[in-house]
């Protein structure tokens, strides 16, 4: 009877095998070796950085719009909107892809929290009494 080919291929003689028996004896394997690398953070940092500071312009756009002048902002609100929705996408990314898990994660709840619209409907929920008075 031949022998199959392929049951040689799967046998590399030298430190392989000498290696994988070794292993296989000791009944546990050499993490040291097999270290994973770690994954800077700087995107979850990123991604905080920007959600605080759209929630600084957004208080700025707070302030503005007591003082009387609505459509300054108006305008200042349209680009938080859009800089708290690039802070969240960065801040699901870093959380999902374990570059800065929970720098991402703070960051994706602190836009979520300083997104203008967010805010408004939080106010209409929670207290419509305030909004009534910015009318005035």
């Amino acid at each position: 009877m031949a022998r199959e080919p392929q049951q040689h291929a799967s046998q590399r003689p030298g430190r392989d095998t000498d290696e994988f028996a070794r292993l296989m004896q000791q009944g546990t394997v050499d993490v040291r070796q097999t270290a994973r690398k770690r994954r800077s953070p700087i995107v979850g940092k990123i991604a905080l950085g920007l959600a605080v500071v759209s929630a600084a312009v957004d208080a700025s756009a707070f302030a503005v719009f007591m003082g009387g002048d609505t459509e300054f902002a108006f305008g200042i609100c349209f680009v938080v909107v859009f800089l708290t929705l690039i802070a969240a996408v960065l801040g699901f990314v870093a959380a999902v892809g374990g570059l800065g898990r929970w720098y991402g994660a703070i960051g994706v709840v602190v836009a979520f929290f300083a997104n203008p619209v967010i805010l408004i409907v939080i106010l209409v929920f929670v207290a419509p009494e305030v909004l009534t008075g910015m009318g005035a």
